[in-house]
């Protein structure tokens, strides 16, 4: 069996069963892939468009952080899927797998209320115009 063959294996048994590994993987594993391909298309239209797919997504669906001005609704999503999680954790009765979601709940929170969201919209090309 080639080392490929053993990586697939793998991979066909990862199960996600618990909220944290939901939670990370929506607020990190989906936008970090997203801000790699933006990042290594950066010059060509294709990684225009995946930065500003990486942004959209991240205020609209990781950020907990609702903000309810008229027309806007970012992070209303966000917040609602992390008030899933947590209630799932809570009705399984796993207090860890709670603490766990609370934990990762308050570092993304963090992430999103010092903005530092924007910090990260530097390294790309949102505009379509020649980046260095």
């Amino acid at each position: 069996m080639s080392k490929l063959d053993q990586l697939w294996e793998k991979a066909d048994r990862l199960e996600i069963k618990k909220s944290w590994q939901y939670q990370l993987y929506i607020t990190l594993v989906l936008p970090g892939i997203l801000f790699l391909l933006a990042w290594l298309l950066r010059s060509g239209s294709t990684g225009v468009m995946l930065g500003r797919l990486f942004h959209t997504y991240s205020l609209y669906v990781a950020s907990p952080l609702p903000n309810l001005s008229p027309f806007n609704g970012t992070g209303v999503l966000g917040l609602l899927i992390f008030l899933g999680l947590a209630v799932w954790a809570i009705r399984r009765r796993d207090w860890v797998d709670l603490g766990v979601t609370l934990a990762l709940g308050g570092v993304n929170a963090l992430y999103f209320w010092m903005e530092w969201n924007y910090q990260l919209l530097r390294f790309l090309n949102l505009t379509g115009g020649v980046s260095f």
